[in-house]
């Protein structure tokens, strides 16, 4: 007796034994829709906003929009201007969270009263840094450079002279014997070339000190922190880059443009204490921002709160970019468009402009006061002013700095365009 057997073929053509398998049901497919992004507005909601009877809101053509955000790979960063003409609106498609002015830990937060942000008055770079920049940006205006003996013990010294002389001159009077009123009237010199010795070149002295100061050794798992630290390497940008005025350097953490004009007989002053015969600064720029710097020994990575109004003291060599006076000055279109910029009149008067930078990737040195919070190592303005104590072999009385130290490369290159 024969047996039957039942084969079926398959798809690809294949006959197998067996009855065909009965075909499965499929689910009926249900249409998805992209979760709209609504900004935290329920109108753009749809369904949603029905629930609630509030209606959706329509386009030009009278059907509700639906917004679909696009999911970006990387976090919000805030755009730094590339041209020093202001940062670029970003145009999302809902109301964004409040982004702190740098990428981490800003050097402090912006002052309130009454509920208003408070801007401090200042003058015009001011207003301009904080139109391209913001306020995460420190406009410095002036550095904390003095001289550390104190107006009180000068007023002494000169009470002590003038009693001297006086004394002096009253024995020699009296007893005619002049050696005390010389002997005082040399100490008198002496103290007094000094005074003028350490006025002159104090500022050099005190760049040379801080140049000169040694390194701190730093050990990864025994950080001085709350200790007073020179730091030397590579530096890079925070969230917020800088740029120079003039040449457009890009990506820098520090920025100064100066413009200086020699005055002659009958030239007019570039400020109120600018002398004849002589260079007068007739308009400064200066910017810092945070920024990061690297020690080369161990690797390890330091955010420098330069930023947000901090106090600073810089020794940064300018260069010197361009020469002009009245016989070339129209040959520089570019150098007049930037007075232009800056409402600076050219006239015919004999102008030096000089710009410095510390750009990234560049060797520094910063001095503060080392700071840890969580995983974050910051370097600090110091709370207290720092003195360099006497410099006796050098003939140079105490100086004393306030704030952060910024040290540059003491050799920048010369670039001189004669126009």
């Amino acid at each position: 007796m024969s047996v039957r057997r039942t084969t079926h073929q398959l798809s690809s053509g294949m006959i197998v034994s067996g009855p065909p398998e009965p075909p499965k049901e499929r689910p009926a497919s249900v249409g998805s829709w992209a979760a709209p992004y609504t900004g935290g507005d329920i109108r753009k909601s749809g369904e949603l906003g029905k629930m609630f009877d509030i209606p959706g809101t329509a386009d030009s053509s009278g059907a509700p929009s639906r917004t679909v955000s696009k999911s970006h790979s990387g976090p919000l960063a805030r755009s730094a201007p590339s041209s020093g003409s202001g940062p670029v609106p970003r145009k999302t498609s809902g109301p964004l969270p409040q982004i702190p002015p740098t990428g981490l830990i800003t050097s402090g937060p912006a002052r309130s009263s009454g509920g208003q942000t408070e801007q401090s008055p200042g003058p015009a770079r001011k207003k301009k840094a904080a139109a391209a920049y913001g306020g995460s940006v420190t406009v410095v205006e002036e550095e904390g450079f003095a001289f550390g003996v104190s107006r009180v013990w000068r007023w002494v010294l000169v009470v002590v002279f003038v009693a001297g002389l006086a004394a002096g001159a009253f024995v020699w009077l009296a007893v005619g014997r002049p050696e005390i009123l010389i002997g005082v009237a040399a100490v008198v010199a002496a103290v007094t070339l000094l005074a003028v010795w350490n006025w002159a070149r104090g500022r050099q002295e005190v760049e040379r000190f801080w140049r000169s100061y040694p390194n701190t050794s730093i050990e990864p798992r025994n950080l001085p922190i709350g200790k007073f630290v020179k730091i030397t390497g590579h530096v890079t940008c925070g969230s917020i880059p800088l740029e120079s005025s003039y040449q457009n350097i890009s990506r820098c953490i520090y920025t100064s443009t100066e413009l200086y004009e020699y005055r002659g007989c009958t030239g007019l002053a570039a400020n109120p204490t600018h002398k004849r015969f002589t260079w007068g600064l007739r308009y400064t720029e200066r910017y810092v921002a945070d920024f990061y710097i690297s020690d080369p020994d161990t690797g390890t990575r330091f955010l420098v709160r330069a930023g947000n109004g901090a106090r600073l003291t810089s020794f940064v060599k300018p260069a010197t970019i361009m020469e002009i006076n009245k016989d070339n000055k129209e040959l520089s279109p570019d150098f007049l468009s930037w007075l232009a910029e800056h409402n600076l009149s050219g006239d015919d008067r004999i102008m030096c402009l000089k710009e410095g930078y510390i750009k990234e990737g560049n060797t520094a040195s910063v001095v503060g006061i080392l700071r840890k919070h969580e995983n974050l190592i910051m370097i600090d303005p110091p709370p207290d002013i720092v003195s360099t104590g006497c410099q006796w072999r050098r003939f140079f009385f105490p100086m004393s700095v306030e704030g952060l130290i910024l040290i540059g490369d003491e050799r920048p290159d010369e670039v001189i365009y004669q126009v």
